[in-house]
């Protein structure tokens, strides 16, 4: 026979016979996954124990009666909010709201009184209103370069909402009823500020429903003001101005010639741009799995490498799971969890899932207490 057939029949008994080797092991294996790992800076937010309230609920029920929303889904129902509140009142910048008055009683005095207020009012009254909603949000302050001697109108107030949809922050504009797109993606302030850096500015979209104002002076107005870009923060009892410099490279410690104080800088866009209302999933195995694989191997009497590897087809792991959650939710009420497209449910307050011959999608979603659902992780996993 020839040698070289010879040759190719060996190579073709040595891959059969590790093919079959290989095979004997039944493996368990992840093949994609989103699996996150948290932050929790969003706790810094000062954000209210519970959306629930008396105040949330009347505000909500308010708006509701003045406006037929048409979406019920963000992004769209963000914008429709954002321009329903633009159009509550004409702005004044030199009229600040009593303290005596929350959301509701700006909304009602700028209906029955004709009263004007500051972009400080229509940042902090869509934030509430999108709050009451289920969806978290935060008023955001955005300053020219020369924030602290520039003079008048070196700084401007509107409002940033997380996205579920778009796992991101979106940046809203109530003064003037504007948000930004770039590729059909809603914008943040710092996406904004990439973009510019970037030399892509004139590639953004600015969108607003309403034409009272021209989106091309809109664009110069905010292309000023992208030094820095500021959330109020609460740690340890402390109440402060976390601002992220942007086009903006030194502190400063004066606002228009007036003093400000509680400010602390930073150059790291997470401390500001951070993840929200994820679900980390952590996988273990049942106790009886545990028990099995020790057994199996015990049986087993190993000496060798060779005698480990020849059978670790019979104590390798089967995949049954005992999960567990993690989450980075607010107002968090409880966990959707699927396993191929079918709800696992509770037993004995856990989560056991035994996963199926071939590939297995498992599903977790944090839903919170106005019913509104996270970001979905999403596991694939092989049992072959």
């Amino acid at each position: 026979m020839n040698f070289k057939i010879i040759l190719i029949l060996a190579l073709c008994l040595i891959g059969t016979y590790t093919f079959g080797q290989e095979n004997k092991i039944k493996k368990i294996t992840i093949i994609e996954g989103n699996n996150p790992v948290l932050n929790f800076d969003y706790k810094k937010l000062g954000l209210p124990d519970s959306i629930q309230t008396v105040e949330y609920t009347e505000l909500k029920k308010y708006v509701q009666s003045n406006i037929s929303l048409k979406s019920t889904d963000e992004p769209e129902l963000f914008f429709e909010l954002m321009e329903w509140v633009s159009n509550q009142w004409k702005h004044n910048g030199w009229h600040v709201a009593p303290d005596s008055l929350n959301s509701l009683g700006i909304l009602k005095s700028a209906k029955d009184d004709g009263q004007e207020y500051r972009c400080v009012e229509y940042g902090s009254v869509l934030h509430d209103v999108l709050m009451s909603f289920g969806y978290v949000a935060r008023q955001v302050g955005i300053k020219h370069v020369d924030a602290d001697y520039g003079g008048a109108g070196m700084g401007h107030v509107a409002t940033e909402v997380w996205s579920n949809n778009y796992n991101k922050w979106i940046f809203l504009d109530p003064q003037f009823g504007i948000y930004a797109k770039h590729n059909d993606i809603p914008l943040n302030i710092y996406d904004i500020y990439k973009l510019k850096s970037n030399d892509q500015f004139k590639e953004i979209r600015f969108i607003k429903n309403d034409k009272k104002v021209k989106k091309d002076d809109y664009s110069k107005f905010l292309s000023n003001h992208l030094g820095y870009v500021n959330v109020s923060v609460k740690s340890n009892n402390l109440k402060y101005s976390l601002v992220l410099k942007l086009e903006g490279k030194r502190d400063y410690m004066v606002f228009q010639g007036f003093p400000i104080g509680n400010n602390e800088f930073t150059k790291n866009v997470e401390k500001l741009y951070f993840g929200l209302n994820q679900t980390m999933i952590l996988f273990d195995y049942v106790e009886a799995e545990y028990e099995r694989t020790q057994n199996e191997y015990s049986k087993l009497k190993v000496t060798t490498i060779k005698n480990f590897n020849e059978n670790m087809h019979l104590f390798s792991a089967r995949p049954e799971f005992e999960l567990s959650f993690d989450n980075n939710m607010p107002w968090f009420d409880h966990y959707t969890v699927k396993l191929n497209n079918e709800i696992v449910g509770i037993k004995n307050q856990k989560y056991l899932v035994s996963l199926n011959n071939g590939l297995n999608v498992i599903e977790v979603v944090a839903v919170n207490k106005n019913g509104l659902e996270g970001i979905p992780t999403v596991m694939t996993i092989s049992y072959q």
